[in-house]
Order: structure tokens, then sequence, then C-alpha cells
């Protein structure tokens, strides 16, 4: 059928676990930015979301992990933390969709890992209360490596977000797409709370231009020298793939100091839908 909806947005926990640190103003303005994709997600009435995401050691460890990873599963449950005040649920799963696109993305030369038990934390947790808050979207997770090294090159994302979209746009679904993670973030590392608004600015209207160029061009040590926790914006240049480059509406920035991240939320206008 079609991409009929894409988006991509920040999933700092802060804003659910303690919204109250932040300035009133920077936490409206963002609670809006989020009513506001939310309601033109609704408005895409989508058959599934394609939910392009991270995970804080929820499901891998050093041991065992993969570039990408997709849920195939009938449900997945979060969060797993019970400190986010997200109320745990159990969120549908699309083993169809998901089996498709395992299908085109190996006839694409790529061969992503899948699951079927997939634990969700704020990673997936945090957008998800936003975006779908009665949680009866069927969404496909799919997790990025942005934990350990080697991760994926912004290149190979961008390609494998081409892939994604090739595929969303030859199903018979309606097909919503979502990004998250990042901005300027370095979680419990040596610069935690250090956020750089003026390169996430940037970053956001590389996104809003459409400037894919730029956006595969970023290296592993460019997102590492804004904070560990900005490699989460691989999910946002796949995104970009998916969707060819269409260009975007920055709908919020806000440096948040208590929640240690710049926010960002960007949606993309897709009228007419992308189709095949």
């Amino acid at each position: 059928m079609s991409i009929v909806f894409a988006s991509a947005g920040s999933h700092a926990p802060g804003i659910t676990a303690w919204a109250e640190a932040a300035p009133s103003d920077q936490k409206q303005r963002l609670y809006g930015a989020y009513g506001h994709v939310r309601d033109a997600l609704a408005a895409s009435k989508p058959d599934v979301l394609i939910l392009l995401t991270s995970e804080h050691w929820a499901n891998f460890f050093l041991d065992h992990i993969g570039a990408f990873c997709i849920g195939r599963a009938e449900y997945f449950d979060g969060p797993v933390e019970p400190w986010l005040k997200v109320p745990k649920t159990r969120v549908p799963g699309h083993p169809e969709c998901a089996a498709g696109l395992i299908e085109a993305l190996y006839a694409s030369d790529f061969e992503p890992s899948f699951s079927h038990s997939m634990a969700l934390d704020h990673g997936s947790m945090v957008p998800l209360h936003f975006l779908t808050p009665e949680m009866k979207t069927p969404v496909v997770p799919i997790m990025f490596n942005t934990l350990a090294a080697p991760q994926p090159s912004a290149k190979r994302c961008l390609e494998f977000g081409r892939a994604i979209g090739r595929f969303a746009r030859s199903s018979k679904l309606r097909i919503a797409m979502a990004a998250t993670g990042g901005l300027s973030h370095d979680p419990g590392e040596r610069n935690h709370g250090v956020i750089y608004p003026e390169w996430d600015r940037q970053f956001l209207d590389q996104m809003a231009q459409g400037q894919l160029d730029r956006l595969a061009a970023y290296t592993t040590k460019d997102l590492l020298s804004k904070g560990a926790g900005t490699m989460e914006l691989l999910s946002w240049v796949a995104l970009a793939g998916a969707i060819e480059g269409r260009k975007g509406e920055i709908v919020a920035y806000e440096a948040v100091k208590p929640w240690g991240t710049g926010m960002g939320v960007i949606k993309f206008p897709l009228q007419p839908a992308l189709a095949a």
C-alpha cells in the first residue's frame, strides 16, 4: 500500500520518569509537540507501526549482539523499568508484517537477526506512550545496535532504511514509521549532562531538508563526540532513507538540562502517501 506516516523523536526517560524536573515551559512545548505528532499518526489510520529504535541492555549484552534485530512476536511487554512512570503493558505485534520485512531485507542483501521474544525498555515505550497511548496499534520494533562497537555506519543505516522503505511501499498494509533516540546526550559517561544545541539543530535541519548525503557521512567518531547516546540517531538516518529524503517539519527542539538530553521532535508530511 504505502508509507502513511513518518516521524522521529527523542526518548529520554526523564520525559516521563522525572518530568517535573524540567522547566515547565520546555516540558509543555515537548508534550505539545508529541501530541501534535500523535494526532497526525492517528489520522493516518495505520495498520502497523514500524519502530526504528534502540535498547539499553534489556535484550542483548556483549556476549550476543547484532547490528539490527527485528521483533516478530505476537506481543511485546514493557517497559522493563519500574520507575519510568509508563504503565506496564502488552504491546501488540504484527508477525506477518515482520516476516515479510525480514524476507524483503534478505532479498536486499541485509541479514538482520530476529526475535520472537523481545522486551521493550524506555527506548521504545516512551515514544509509544506518546504516539499510541492506548497501545492498540500493532508494532514491529527494529532494534539498532547503538551500544557496543562495532556499530553499523550511518551509510549502512541509510541503505537499510531504503530497503525497509521499498518493502513498505510494496506492502498491502498502511505502514507508519517512527524513529526514536538522541539527540546529543552522554548518559552515565564522563560528559553526562552535556548537551550540544547547535549540533542538534544542525542535525535536525539536515533531517528536515532530506540531506541524505550529509546524514550518511556521519562517522561513529562524529556521533560519539556529542555523547554515547547520540549513536541512537542511526535510526533517524534509516528513517530518512526509508522516506527517500522527503522534507519534514521540526515540531520542537529543547535542550533540557535536567534530563541531560537534547530533545527533538520532527514529522514528515506524507500526503500523498509514499506508494510504490
